[in-house]
């Protein structure tokens, strides 16, 4: 008498249900990955602010001038490079480095208004950045209230936060 080797396997209907498992989970937990990446993003952007801001702050508070306006060339305005030849009392570095990048991409700019009125600029932001930006800097959910504006400009927002009134 033969006996017949019986062979183990997966059926489709089992190989269904371990698919459709595993999607249901993908489903819930992936938007709430995503959710942490942006406020990682969001608390990284603060957190440069801050930075920014109070190494503006020493460095008028060393030189009794405001930085200048970043561009292009100038990207840190003075505030890793030393600048003594234009600003005297001049004690930097005031930040290790330069950011590059914001965490979207875009960049840091320091805008120095001739009012005497410093502010950092982040571009590239989105919308729902910018709002919670806003809402923690402020307190505030509305762009103009405050210290922190946002404006738009091809699906990406610029944020534009006060460093000095």
């Amino acid at each position: 008498m033969k006996m017949k080797k019986v062979k183990k396997a997966f059926t489709l209907v089992e190989l269904l249900v371990v698919i459709a498992i595993i999607a249901i989970l993908a489903a819930i937990i992936a938007p709430n990955a995503f959710k942490a990446i942006e406020k990682s993003k969001v608390a990284t952007a603060e957190s440069d602010y801050r930075a920014i801001k109070t190494a503006t702050l020493n460095f008028y508070s060393d030189t009794g001038r405001w930085v200048p306006t970043t561009d292009g060339t100038n990207k840190d305005s003075g505030l890793v490079t030393d600048i003594t030849t234009t600003y005297p009392g001049w004690n930097g570095p005031y930040l290790e480095k330069w950011p590059t990048k914001n965490p979207w991409g875009g960049t840091y700019t320091i805008v120095n208004s001739p009012s005497d009125t410093v502010s950092l600029s982040i571009s590239n932001v989105p919308k729902n950045a910018a709002e919670r930006i806003d809402l923690d800097l402020d307190g505030v959910k509305n762009p103009g209230e405050g210290t922190v504006e946002y404006s738009t400009s091809g699906g990406t927002y610029t944020v534009t936060i006060k460093i000095s009134q």
